[in-house]
């Protein structure tokens, strides 16, 4: 039971420190963008754009990539690299199978791509209140 609720802890600390870097690299993004221009409303505007749209995008990657639609290439190119360097190429009982080995990694993967979405998200928010005062304005 107590390993249970380590295992919960551990997992919400994950998503927590990948939230909090990912709020971090967008307003990285958005402080770049600002302080290099001349610090309007239109500058503060696009520099959260870029920082929500380049943290939600990658968010997004790592879903795709975590549902596995680039297993296909990361297992070829390793299998490729293997055989280039195998002692003995024609012996090809070293391989391993595609389906055996990508259920190994799903299974061993986490969720922590949401952490990364909702944050984009929740920089996508602030675009839009900057919006709306820069039009109410």
């Amino acid at each position: 039971m107590n390993k249970v609720f380590s295992q919960i802890k551990k997992y919400w600390l994950t998503n927590l420190i990948t939230f909090l870097v990912s709020l971090a690299v967008g307003a990285g993004i958005f402080c770049i963008v600002f302080f290099t221009r001349s610090r309007s409303m239109i500058d503060a505007i696009d520099g959260a754009t870029l920082g929500g749209l380049i943290v939600l995008l990658f968010g997004l990657l790592m879903m795709v990539a975590h549902f596995g639609t680039f297993d296909f290439l990361v297992f070829g190119f390793k299998q490729l690299i293997a055989l280039m360097f195998a002692k003995n190429p024609k012996k090809h009982g070293q391989f391993t199978d595609y389906r055996d080995e990508m259920t190994q990694k799903r299974d061993a993967s986490s969720y922590n791509f949401i952490a990364v979405i909702f944050a984009g998200l929740l920089l996508s928010i602030a675009i839009i209140v900057l919006e709306i005062i820069y039009h109410l304005g």
